[in-house]
């Protein structure tokens, strides 16, 4: 056995096993050197530690993980300058968004003038509203007794409240501008029912046991709760904004229905007030897009705030999904009712009840979905200075 073949056997020896202790082969065969123990740091002289243009000279430095790279130890120097924020970049998503927007306003803007039509210009939409109609006035199940309720709650001072809220929000997020689109959401969409409601939308009896009553398409109490709760969720700050946007698609949802569970409105009044009212939120909508696109620079000040950005990434596709599933539903159980229509038949206006129940908060859903997701998140803040 020669010296190289004795050392790499000592090398493979275990501590316990060697018979000298904690001395071990030297440069010559059998021959052995004491191991002196380590200096520890807090020993060793202040002039012994590297320096900053060693820790440079190496290509590893040590570091609580392990090995880090210089370029970390350059970033520990407070007169270095600033880190680049990360994160995405607002306008890549600002054309989507405005196109989606003006495409979301004209098919909300079609679709109110074919439920207009449809609904109160025919004999049939008119029987099938007054058959669900008669069903919630001759229902006194959970429906009337839970949703119903919820109908005192669009008051003038709850809106007020809620209004007086989404403002605080803006103004403490620094956004005044964000006043401007409370104000056109809430006064566009109410104004518009109002104005549709009694100048535009003649309502006249076209078949036998219809109830002649005045226009009540669209309504206008769905309206003021779609518009109030849209503009609180666009405002609210972006760490409780999935949850609004739930609080508020629930409470829409079931004064929507409540309407109808009075027996104040048809079916076809909350669905027009729905539509009336996304049409000026999309419109709103692409128009903030636009403005974004035309202030927002190209280079790293126009990174989208990482947390606004993500905000409603959760409730946006679960009230998206959720509500798309309530629809399609309501549209099945709406399509089992026999055609003609019996307006006395208990059947009957239990099935086209149960899928108004389902489409409307389905609706309700759908849009809100859509507007977290078509709404520009704001922009990062510029990053200061690190320091030690």
């Amino acid at each position: 056995m020669n010296a190289r073949h004795e050392d790499r056997r000592y090398e493979d020896m275990r501590p316990e096993d060697d018979p000298h202790g904690s001395r071990r082969p030297g440069s010559g065969y059998g021959q052995s050197t004491p191991v002196e123990p380590a200096e520890p740091d807090e020993l060793r002289a202040p002039d012994e530690f590297p320096g900053p243009d060693e820790f440079h000279q190496t290509d590893d430095l040590p570091g609580p993980d392990g090995p880090r790279h210089p370029e970390n130890v350059d970033a520990l120097d407070p007169t270095a300058p600033a880190a680049v924020p990360v994160g995405p970049h607002r306008r890549s998503g600002l054309v989507p968004r405005l196109l989606v927007g003006l495409l979301g306003a004209a098919v909300c803007t079609a679709l109110t003038v074919l439920l207009a039509k449809g609904a109160v210009g025919t004999a049939r939409g008119q029987r099938l509203d007054q058959l669900i109609l008669s069903a919630a006035q001759n229902d006194d199940g959970p429906i009337t007794q839970v949703i119903f309720p919820a109908l005192n709650t669009v008051t003038v001072p709850v809106v007020l409240i809620l209004l007086a809220l989404a403002a605080v929000f803006a103004l403490v997020r620094r956004r005044p501008s964000l006043l401007l689109q409370i104000l056109v959401i809430v006064a566009g969409a109410n104004l518009t029912v109002q104005i549709v409601k009694s100048f535009v939308v003649d309502r006249t009896a076209l078949a036998q046991d219809i109830d002649v009553t005045p226009n009540s398409f669209p309504s206008g109490h769905t309206a003021l709760a779609i518009s109030v709760a849209l503009s609180l969720i666009l405002v609210c700050p972006a760490r409780i904004r999935g949850l609004v946007a739930i609080l508020g698609t629930a409470w829409v949802a079931a004064a929507g229905v409540g309407t109808i569970a009075g027996g104040w409105h048809r079916p076809s009044d909350v669905l027009g007030a729905l539509l009336v009212t996304g049409a000026w939120a999309f419109l709103l909508l692409a128009v903030d897009a636009a403005l974004a696109l035309a202030r927002t620079p190209r280079g790293p000040e126009g990174l989208a705030h990482p947390r606004d950005a993500r905000a409603g990434r959760g409730a946006g596709p679960l009230l998206a999904v959720l509500g798309a599933v309530a629809v399609a539903a309501g549209m099945v159980v709406l399509a089992t009712v026999p055609t003609p229509i019996d307006l006395d038949d208990a059947s009957h206006q239990a099935r086209a009840y149960l899928a108004t129940v389902l489409v409307i908060p389905g609706c309700v859903a759908v849009l809100t979905a859509a507007a977290l997701g078509l709404r520009v998140p704001d922009l990062a803040r510029p990053a200061g200075p690190l320091s030690r």
